[in-house]
């Protein structure tokens, strides 16, 4: 647990970045900073959130750390825009995230008991629901979210409302189901059926990577870049450059693939 000197210490240096982000948006600061809008920062709040989830799965705490502060620079960043253009100030976005918070979670801060994960997901979301007073649709997803998060997301929500699978087993028949729809429609040579089979077997993936409790962003960035890191290390072996290696016989590539797969080993 922190110490009382090191809580004072962080309310200090969190004052001081405050503070920073004031003098960079002030009469005599950086002139980038001072031309800056909610919406022109939108592409660095997204690069440093893709950045920190990049450290975290490499499990570098010193890039992590560094990172954690970028994305804390974006939204003082942000608070401090809108104050100057009157809309709301950080002391506003403080207060409302803990009182969110407080308010979510009745088996930490009143005395109400706590049951399973399962229940306290379906309570955050029955609160979520009924802080707002306004009906909002059942699948509220941001439009910039990333599909199979968006479909992990979607998953959850049915689930909470009894419409699921009862078992990886089940999703695993689907996704059976949806591959052979997909052989028929590629069979057939349906441009349009095609997009929708494959958007369908995405879509059964990411349910079985829910019921694994896996998160279906994380596994396909980590393949991403596993495969990124193999067919490197193959062109490294091979040391050819890149029209002499697609000249090579495809069991030479296949015997390359394996030696960079075996290297990880």
């Amino acid at each position: 647990m922190k110490t009382q000197q090191n809580s004072d210490q962080i309310l200090l240096e969190f004052k001081a970045l405050v503070q920073i982000v004031q003098k960079l948006r002030g009469p005599n600061g950086c002139p980038w900073d001072k031309e800056q809008t909610q919406k022109s920062l939108i592409p660095f709040a997204v690069e440093e959130a893709y950045e920190l989830a990049e450290a975290i799965q490499k499990q570098d705490q010193k890039d992590i750390s560094e990172e954690l502060g970028d994305y804390l620079f974006q939204v003082v960043l942000q608070a401090q825009v809108a104050e100057d253009e009157k809309h709301f100030d950080l002391l506003e976005v403080i207060q409302k995230i803990n009182r969110k918070m407080i308010y979510r979670h009745p088996h930490v801060f009143s005395n109400e008991k706590a049951g399973s994960i399962e229940d306290i997901w379906k309570k955050w979301e029955q609160l979520k629901d009924d802080e707002s007073p306004r009906a909002k649709p059942l699948f509220n997803l941001p439009k910039g979210l990333p599909a199979l998060s968006g479909a992990n997301k979607i998953g959850v929500k049915s689930r909470n409302y009894g419409f699921d699978w009862k078992n990886k087993i089940n999703v695993l028949a689907k996704i059976d189901e949806e591959v052979n729809e997909l052989k028929q429609a590629l069979m057939e040579n349906d441009p349009k059926e095609i997009e929708h089979e494959i958007g369908d077997v995405l879509f059964s993936v990411a349910q079985l990577a829910r019921h694994c409790d896996i998160n279906p962003e994380t596994a396909l960035n980590l393949t991403n870049q596993r495969f990124q890191n193999r067919f490197n290390k193959m062109l490294q072996i091979s040391q050819l450059d890149k029209s002499r290696w697609k000249d090579l016989p495809d069991e030479t590539k296949e015997s390359l693939w394996q030696q960079a797969k075996d290297s990880e080993k």
